[in-house]
């Protein structure tokens, strides 16, 4: 994964653990999630559209999918799963909002070529699969528009 994605993962992660209540949120998904560590946020990358804006310039705006995990699906009594995920969808929403430049955060330093953010929504409360396991929670969406140069190669 390029260095600029893996910067923007990070610092999503570094973000969704001031979510109120949230335990753990990774970079890059982990091989299982530990009951004990919910609710756990992962992110993920998601599809992108490419502008060219100029001949060694261009814009690549790119959703991140940002998956709270909060409860398993088996567990407790009949709607406390998916209250205790409701619960987390201001919470989140507010803190992915509060940094539209995703500059000003723990770090205190702005992510290189990182030219706009959009929070896209939520997902709703949901079951969500995880390593054969389903969890009760909710999908976050925000797309993230950064620079990216273009090498035009010798002899083109």
């Amino acid at each position: 994964m390029s260095t600029l994605l893996t910067a923007i993962k990070s610092r999503l992660a570094e973000l969704e653990r001031t979510v109120v209540g949230v335990k753990r949120a990774y970079t890059d998904a982990p091989s299982s999630l530990p009951h004990a560590d919910l609710p756990i946020f992962l992110n993920f990358t998601g599809p992108a559209t490419f502008t060219k804006i100029g001949e060694t310039l261009g814009e690549e705006t790119r959703t991140f999918f940002a998956r709270l995990y909060v409860k398993p699906i088996l567990g407790g009594i009949d709607g406390e799963a998916e209250a205790a995920a409701t619960e987390y969808l201001a919470a989140a929403r507010d803190v992915l909002l509060s940094h539209p430049s995703m500059g000003k955060s723990v770090a205190g330093s702005p992510i290189s070529f990182v030219e706009r953010v959009e929070y896209l929504g939520d997902g709703g409360v949901m079951v969500m699969p995880f390593a054969n396991e389903n969890f009760v929670g909710s999908e976050f969406r925000v797309t993230i528009t950064t620079i990216v140069p273009v090498t035009i190669a010798k002899f083109d």
